[in-house]
């Protein structure tokens, strides 16, 4: 009987400090980007698409022609992530 009121009393404190701390580090995320700070990518590490098409483009040969993900990821020696990525990129 004790046991039912120990748990719900701990799981409410529990909520608490989660709301707790995403309020305190929401808080200070606004407090450094109002004090001028950058928060995000850096500028330039994202690749242009015709950077990644010429770095790429044996991955994008062998899937124009119809080749599977995983003979795609062999036959051009990167990984499985790197092939659907490069798929879901340019829709092939």
């Amino acid at each position: 009987m004790f046991a039912p009121i120990m748990i719900a009393t701990l799981s409410t404190c529990a909520q608490l400090e989660r709301e707790n701390i995403k309020f305190r580090l929401c808080s200070g995320l606004k407090n450094y980007v109002a004090k001028g700070g950058k928060v995000g990518r850096k500028k330039g590490s994202v690749k242009p698409i015709e950077q990644r098409a010429e770095e790429y483009k044996d991955i994008i040969v062998y899937l124009k022609k119809g080749y599977s993900i995983r003979v795609t990821t062999k036959l051009s020696e990167m990984s499985i992530s790197t092939v659907q990525r490069v798929k879901k990129d340019f829709q092939l």
